[in-house]
């Protein structure tokens, strides 16, 4: 049988715990059957330690090894890179188990360990991430110092009060090149399949789509108001795409890559708003902004229909600074390309709202009576629900005349139509609507259940004008959070339901969600998008900034921090003092010395007693009994504090008698 190398009990242990810190946040995320693997390979190396079985032969871990690499691509797929290399990378980590043959493979293990823990912040940048791949890392550190412990010598803690010695000095040069360095962007970006999952608006509209994201809590951004306190909830639509194009099923937004003219980027009325809007990653290229955003910055772009554009699709928490303006008027006129695009209906199809609408034509043709018509119509005989009957080929001929339930995008979607039929421009605008403040960090927080749509209306020599139909139906869903009006429904929260969000009427958890939240948000602020604030932080602790005070402020805290090693490192040269049991026995052979009884250069504890003894028969009892106890001493297991007292004074009673 080959010869193993027998880790000695502590360090199997804190491999055991490094394994488990390692595994713990992935188990979600990995096949169901890689994390029970993995406790297997943990079992078995175990019994291996106990002496039970034997490592398996190479031609099994080949068979293991190719059997997990085939399922994890099978489980995850090849698309999915971050993910699909993480599960192999475990595989291999897991399998590694059962191949410890010498502390070169457990040194193996130990690195991998450390690159599968920082993976973690692949999945999730929070500060609860940050902390427990800090905890990970000191347990990995302290399976790395059990490796090397003695063998003589093994101590359980002694390998963690290293790792917390070694880690604790990089704490502030870590600070300090945090605070200092200049960033720079990733050389590399792999997008993950999860983001491609995440929830929100997409560019097709299709009735009950919106009502869909009520059953999410998910937040989809942040917003920071540069003067304190939001506008009122009537006045919060985030506008993020506008549909144009209905093909009698489902609305299509379509990409607009013309610039809005400058004219039109600053609207004439309204004041001004300056924010600061945190977007969570949704997978699509438009950024939110407070209806109506004014201008784009870098490296966004305003689209002629007023909405904001990422250059790419948003895999990541990304900030803009943005300004908007509340009302929106442009006297500028519509082209012929602009109407006929904003008036295009299918030819066919829903022919019942085709004839109301120019009915209601025939009897008054401004757009301010045909919009007054369509609202008396949803207020008179409409009702607002999460849960709408599903409707069929002529959605808007259903929904107007049959059903008359509905969400949100039922009644944009009606009322933009019946708008067209009747010969006025119109479109669907998809966003949110409102959002919860929080008070502790004084910021607004828009979830995806707050998604929302409305209709916009060209009005000759006003432009386009909000019309938002929902609030002839339930005027409350404009004046009251989407909280406090759809909680009782039946298919609010449906995909969260364990979200803290659901429990909003119990006051202290709602107050524990906004701590954690506000707690979240300033980890995100002046840690994952510091650079956007480094600038305005280094020139308020140095004033105006110079290449002398970087490097001043680099290599102060730089020799403190080093001078405090190399003190530390200093002191371990220092000669250790003598162990006890020595140091007494080297003191009475002193003694025995003057009298012509020294102990000779390597003559055994026993055989000097027994020289001793015959010099001296009168302490042969006393110093037949210090040798007695020096020697169980040294090979005692337990007890050791009773047989040092015994033989100390031992010692004493010997000198005392010499």
């Amino acid at each position: 049988m080959k010869a193993v190398y027998q880790l000695t009990r502590p360090a199997l242990l804190w491999q055991l715990l490094m394994v488990m810190a390692v595994l713990l946040p992935h188990s979600l995320r990995l096949p169901w059957w890689l994390p029970l693997m993995t406790l297997g390979a943990l079992g078995w190396r175990l019994w291996v330690h106990l002496g039970r079985t034997s490592f398996p032969h190479w031609s099994v871990k080949f068979m293991m090894a190719v059997t997990a690499g085939i399922g994890v691509i099978m489980s995850i797929g090849r698309g999915n890179g971050p993910e699909l290399a993480v599960a192999l990378l475990f595989a291999g980590f897991s399998l590694k188990l059962l191949e410890i043959y010498k502390r070169r493979d457990a040194l193996v293990l130990i690195y991998v360990a450390y690159f599968l823990a920082a993976t973690e912040l692949l999945f999730g940048q929070t500060l609860l991430h940050a902390l427990y791949v800090g905890l990970a890392l000191l347990l990995i550190t302290a399976a790395l110092n059990a490796v090397y412990q003695s063998e003589r010598h093994p101590d359980f803690w002694r390998p963690l009060r290293a790792s917390v010695r070694l880690l604790l000095p990089a704490l502030p040069l870590m600070v300090v090149l945090f605070v200092l360095v200049p960033r720079i962007g990733p050389l590399w970006y792999a997008p993950l399949a999860r983001e491609e999952a995440r929830t929100g608006l997409s560019d097709t509209l299709s009735p009950g789509d919106v009502s869909r994201l009520t059953g999410s809590s998910e937040v989809a951004f942040r917003v920071e108001f540069d003067r304190g306190r939001p506008p009122r909830p009537a006045e919060l639509y985030w506008r993020g795409l506008t549909y144009d194009r209905f093909d009698g099923r489902r609305w299509q937004a379509e990409s607009d890559r013309a610039l809005l003219p400058s004219a039109q980027q600053r609207p004439a009325s309204g004041a001004l708003l300056r924010y600061r809007i945190t977007q969570e990653p949704s997978g699509q290229p438009w950024v939110y902004g407070l209806d109506y955003p004014v201008a784009a910055p870098w490296p966004l772009r305003m689209q002629a229909n007023q909405t904001l554009r990422a250059p790419s699709k948003i895999r990541q928490r990304v900030d803009f600074a943005l300004e908007s303006r509340l009302s929106s008027q442009s006297d500028q006129p519509l082209s012929t390309f602009q109407r006929q695009r904003y008036l295009a209906l299918p030819e066919t199809g829903n022919e019942r709202a085709r004839a109301l609408a120019l009915s209601w034509r025939a009897e008054d043709a401004s757009t301010e009576g045909l919009v007054a018509r369509a609202l008396a119509l949803y207020g008179a005989a409409f009702r607002y629900t999460l849960t709408p009957e599903r409707l069929g080929a002529d959605s808007i001929d259903e929904f107007l005349f049959d059903t008359r339930k509905g969400f949100c995008g039922h009644f944009a979607s009606s009322l933009t139509f019946l708008l067209r039929a009747a010969g006025v421009p119109a479109r669907i605008v998809g966003g949110y609507l409102g959002g919860e403040w929080n008070p502790y960090e004084s910021y607004l927080v828009v979830r995806q259940f707050e998604a929302h749509a409305w209709t916009e209306v060209w009005h000759e020599g006003r432009g386009w004008v909000r019309i938002d139909p929902t609030a002839a139906v339930a005027p409350e869903r404009i004046e009251q959070s989407a909280e406090q009006l759809l909680s009782t429904q039946p298919g609010f929260l449906a995909d969260t339901p364990l979200s803290p969000v659901r429990f909003g009427h119990i006051g202290w958890i709602t107050a524990l969600r906004m701590r954690t939240d506000a707690l979240n948000f300033v980890w995100h602020r002046w840690v994952l998008s510091y650079q956007l604030r480094q600038d305005t932080l280094l020139q308020k602790l140095f004033g105006e900034l110079t290449l002398w005070k970087l490097a001043l402020a680099l290599l102060v805290p730089f020799s403190l921090v080093l001078g405090w090693v190399a003190l530390g490192l200093l002191r371990q040269r220092r000669p250790r003092a003598k162990d006890p049991v020595d140091a007494a026995l080297l003191g009475l052979s002193a003694r025995f010395e003057r009298r012509g009884l020294g102990r000779r250069p390597g003559e055994a504890v026993g055989a000097y007693a027994d020289r001793v003894a015959l010099a001296r028969p009168d302490l042969a009892p006393l110093i037949g009994t210090v040798a007695r106890l020096y020697e169980q001493l040294r090979y005692a297991q337990v007890g050791e504090a009773r047989l040092q007292r015994a033989y100390q004074a031992a010692v004493r009673a010997c000198v005392r008698q010499l």
